[in-house]
């Protein structure tokens, strides 16, 4: 989570987050795959693992709703141990503009940020609200077991308190660079914003995150793994910049029906690089993705 320094004043509420995930799918629904995108019968025939690691893959064709519980455990100075619960939803829509390459659309909505603060006197405060958005729009080509990607990404300032935004337009390139086997995938993500406009008041941005994910894939679904995130704030003070956690994967993809294959995945980390005060300690994930029927089925552009 980007850090800000502006405060407000804000609710004294501590909130109970419970979250409901109903989702319905239609009998002939499919997900896609990279050797048959939009073949109806390809959940049907999708083995579990088959499933969990198009999904896992993050520049696959599958399409998939992804819901995200973060629990932060930050130490805040004078006030110990205090827990930031973020609750955001990341939808990934491919579509292929070729047989051989693919536009990859990738919003992720901060629905709740549940956050701790100190105020200017140093009384502990909670704010909750929506966070800002992220937009990933990148371009994959096909390239076997080589896992690529290149686009521009961006960051809309739609959070509705300073405690749990930024306030600033922000753009950026971002990259995906990985390999994958049929038991294996190694993958490295890179965002990286610079703000250009947004509110006088709040400070100017360039921070980086790189995502490193790697998974070994069992039968039956099952797959262990990492996919923490580093954060690099450039403008924060020198030895405040970094945020590093490392920590295991659990996941297990189940399928309901033919037609509803979920993934669900559980992260622990330890973070022992993380700015000093206030920042994050440890780290708890708690993941949902439902596949979803591809709503662009085919290449947009078909090959003469």
């Amino acid at each position: 989570m980007r850090g800000v320094t502006t405060r407000r004043r804000v609710s004294h509420q501590r909130p109970c987050i419970v979250v409901l995930l109903l989702l319905c799918a239609p009998a002939a629904a499919a997900i896609e795959t990279a050797e048959e995108p939009g073949s109806p019968d390809a959940a049907k025939h999708a083995s579990a693992t088959d499933v969990n690691r198009e999904v896992t893959d993050p520049v696959s064709t599958t399409w998939s709703l992804k819901l995200q519980n973060n629990i932060n455990f930050i130490d805040i100075a004078g006030h110990g141990d205090q827990v930031q619960d973020t609750v955001k939803f990341q939808p990934t829509m491919p579509i292929l503009l070729t047989s051989a390459l693919t536009l990859i659309t990738r919003p992720e909505f901060t629905l709740l940020d549940s956050k701790p603060f100190t105020t200017s006197q140093g009384a502990l405060r909670r704010t909750t609200g929506v966070g800002d958005t992220i937009l990933d729009l990148v371009l994959s080509p096909k390239l076997g077991p080589w896992l690529a990607a290149l686009g521009p990404t961006f960051v809309f300032p739609t959070a509705n308190l300073n405690e749990t935004g930024q306030g600033k337009w922000q753009a950026g390139p971002a990259g995906v660079a990985g390999y994958k086997t049929e038991k294996f995938l190694a993958v490295l993500i890179a965002q990286q914003w610079w703000s250009f406009a947004g509110a006088q008041d709040r400070a100017a941005v360039s921070e980086l995150h790189l995502q490193y994910i790697a998974s070994y894939f069992f039968g039956d679904g099952w797959s262990i793994g990492t996919a923490p995130t580093i954060a690099f704030d450039w403008r924060a003070e020198p030895g405040n910049q970094v945020t590093f956690p490392f920590g295991p994967s659990v996941t297990k993809v189940v399928k309901f029906t033919d037609a509803l294959p979920v993934k669900f995945e559980v992260r622990g980390m330890y973070v022992p690089v993380h700015p000093d005060p206030n920042g994050k300690q440890f780290i708890i994930e708690l993941v949902v993705t439902p596949v979803i029927p591809s709503l662009i089925r085919g290449p947009v552009w078909s090959e003469p």
